[in-house]
């Protein structure tokens, strides 16, 4: 099920990160959005990764390797916004 409603948050993330990039618009605001966005269409597709690898390894392993890197991804997005709040 955890796969099923990250594919369906992947869905609406993606069409949202699809309208935020057709705007075009450079404000501060604008441009943090579209980086929470990003960052959840990673998190939709880093769920469905772990999730589909775990299933097929019987392995807690492919879990906190994918939430490591996500992290790691989500931590960059953050200090991105960081820097524009400046």
């Amino acid at each position: 099920t955890m796969i099923i409603i990250s594919i369906i948050a992947l869905l609406g993330n993606a069409l949202c990160l699809f309208l935020l990039q057709k705007s075009k618009s450079n404000e501060a605001h604008m441009q943090a959005s579209m980086i929470f966005t990003s960052n959840d269409v990673i998190v939709n597709l880093g769920v469905i990764v772990a999730g589909v690898l775990v299933y097929l390894t019987q392995s807690k392993y492919p879990d906190l390797v994918v939430g490591t890197i996500v992290f790691y991804i989500v931590g960059k997005g953050a200090l991105k916004i960081l820097k524009l709040a400046k």
